[in-house]
């Protein structure tokens, strides 16, 4: 039996529960879901249990189923963006994506995310299908400004693939040098805060093409950006596939989780819904915690710890909301 989800099935939180139930998530994933996004408002958990009371008797009838460092500009020329749009308005900045994938029948691919406008650099390395649905999913949750390639992959199946699925992003190509594991260890041990740098350095050991991907976007914003970092200020994370849940393209737009179908300025989704926070940093968490929920026993365990203390004492909640007002813009 499939299940057809349309406007007429309601709001967005509906038709996710809708979605859920199609594809046969027990209660308990549900509400761990929704509480591993983090949200606050009591009012919110009520609707959940008005929501879950509804749609329970549908189914029977359906049957079982810290602060960053900025950059040193050395040219004024303007680094190409999308049009904002209540989706990307938060949560969009300056990101440029480096993508390579290993040849022969397993698909490996690295990639590695660099934020110019916090000083961030997020690595990972997926073990993907000939589909690349889960490649594609991971950049469509950091929306890059561009994305790199080597000029080896104009014809490849990956490039095609992310091509029609990424849309309003620049693609470019590199030559295939600029891909140099050396060279991204070289720039770990450069530009990573000093504690992390061992670590990261091992961690990129047995992940080849992530490492390669460091160094080619890198490499591309000093020399055709012509913007560096300062020494040991770029935020290096390694960031691995396993640990979240995976959400297609496809039902983000159709349960309407970041953008409204019909209006795209319209804050009627999911995270138009639910973003109540203060500053750029805690958007983008937002963001990427509707579209990959984390499934870890010990990250949910402390973050129902933290709705617990927040929803139970109410003048600790309006100190930190307070406290994150008088903060600087992340």
């Amino acid at each position: 039996m499939k299940l057809h989800l349309s406007r007429s099935t309601g709001s967005p939180l509906n038709r996710i529960w809708l979605s859920a139930l199609y594809q046969q998530y027990t209660i308990k994933s549900l509400f761990l879901y929704f509480f591993s996004l983090n949200y606050f408002k009591k009012s919110f958990f009520q609707d959940i249990m008005v929501e879950m009371s509804i749609l329970m008797s549908r189914a029977s009838s359906l049957g079982a189923t810290d602060s960053f460092v900025p950059l040193s500009r050395q040219s004024s020329g303007p680094l190409r963006t999308r049009p904002t749009t209540t989706a990307t308005s938060v949560a969009s900045q300056d990101i440029i994506c480096a993508v390579s994938e290993s040849r022969g029948i397993s698909s490996t691919v690295g990639l590695t995310f660099i934020n110019l406008s916090t000083a961030e650099a997020v690595l990972c390395q997926i073990c993907d299908s000939q589909t690349y649905v889960k490649t594609v999913t991971k950049i469509g949750v950091f929306e890059p400004t561009e994305v790199l390639f080597m000029n080896t992959a104009k014809d490849s199946k990956l490039f095609y693939i992310i091509q029609e699925n990424i849309q309003e992003t620049t693609f470019t190509f590199l030559d295939r040098r600029d891909w140099s594991e050396k060279t991204g260890h070289e720039y770990v041990d450069r530009l990573a805060f000093p504690e992390d740098i061992e670590s990261i350095k091992i961690t990129l050991g047995g992940n080849y093409f992530a490492a390669c991907c460091f160094a080619a976007v890198l490499k591309y914003v000093e020399l055709e950006l012509n913007k560096t970092f300062t020494s040991h200020s770029l935020r290096i994370r390694f960031e691995p596939s396993q640990g979240s849940m995976l959400i297609d393209l496809s039902t983000i737009v159709s349960l309407e989780l970041i953008q409204n179908l019909q209006k795209a300025r319209s804050k009627d989704s999911l995270f138009g819904f639910m973003n109540e926070t203060l500053t750029p940093m805690g958007g983008r968490l937002l963001r990427a915690n509707i579209l990959q929920p984390s499934t870890e026993a010990s990250k949910l365990l402390a973050r129902y710890d933290a709705v617990e203390d927040l929803s139970t004492k109410g003048e600790m909640f309006v100190t930190v909301r307070q406290g994150q007002k008088h903060r600087l813009p992340c």
